[in-house]
């Protein structure tokens, strides 16, 4: 109960994930069709993310001064995530060479960054940074592709995908480059808000659900 006083944006995890399950029936055999997996794996990132920053005795970095660091949690899921909606954005949408090239440049500017910065202890900014780019413009193009099916399941997540990865870049690096101005703006809470927005999109999805998903 504590945990979700000041982590509320689980709670729209968590929805979303039950959502997911309830309507599973009606997208199934669609490129969606691994969704609820992707939505349970990032709650449980979230809720183990927040128990190694919290609370002692939770730990997957084993070095002196690091013991409450969660950023190999958040490496590993940003790149499964990311991987994930490129395919299905990139299947959707013809096979889109941009979403093609912008994929292969995220996977190239992930190793460079794991050569440069410890992925256990460090997020790799800039290689988050471009995932986002390119999830936006992949959300951009679908939602431009079908402004008028909205009880389209993946445009309410196409909405949801741009309503976070839009601003959270800016979340990010401001975070990585001045922490001060990141707490003064409070920036924290803007990204848990955000996250509310993402997700209430995914569910409102969902819910609007009643037959078949076509992509």
């Amino acid at each position: 109960m504590e945990l979700l006083k000041s982590d509320f944006y689980l709670a729209f995890y968590a929805l979303a994930m039950i959502l997911s399950f309830l309507k599973y029936r009606w997208y199934y055999d669609t490129l969606l069709k691994f969704l609820p997996i992707i939505i349970g794996y990032t709650l449980l990132s979230e809720v183990l993310g927040v128990l190694i920053r919290d609370y002692e005795g939770f730990q997957l970095v084993y070095m002196e001064g690091y013991n409450h660091y969660n950023q190999i949690v958040f490496n590993i899921y940003y790149f499964i995530f990311f991987l994930y909606f490129y395919y299905v954005f990139w299947k959707t949408l013809d096979a889109d060479k941009i979403i093609k090239y912008g994929t292969l440049s995220y996977i190239f500017f992930s190793l460079v960054n794991c050569f440069f910065q410890n992925p256990a202890i460090l997020p790799l900014w800039q290689s988050h940074i471009i995932g986002c780019l390119v999830l936006v413009y992949c959300s951009i193009q679908y939602l431009q592709k079908s402004w008028s099916g909205r009880r389209n399941l993946l445009f309410w997540i196409s909405l949801g995908l741009l309503a976070f990865y839009l601003l959270y870049p800016v979340i990010l690096l401001t975070g990585f480059l001045d922490y001060e101005i990141y707490q003064k703006m409070k920036f924290r809470k803007v990204q848990h808000v955000l996250i509310a927005i993402m997700y209430s999109c995914f569910c409102y999805g969902f819910f609007m659900t009643k037959r078949r998903v076509t992509l």
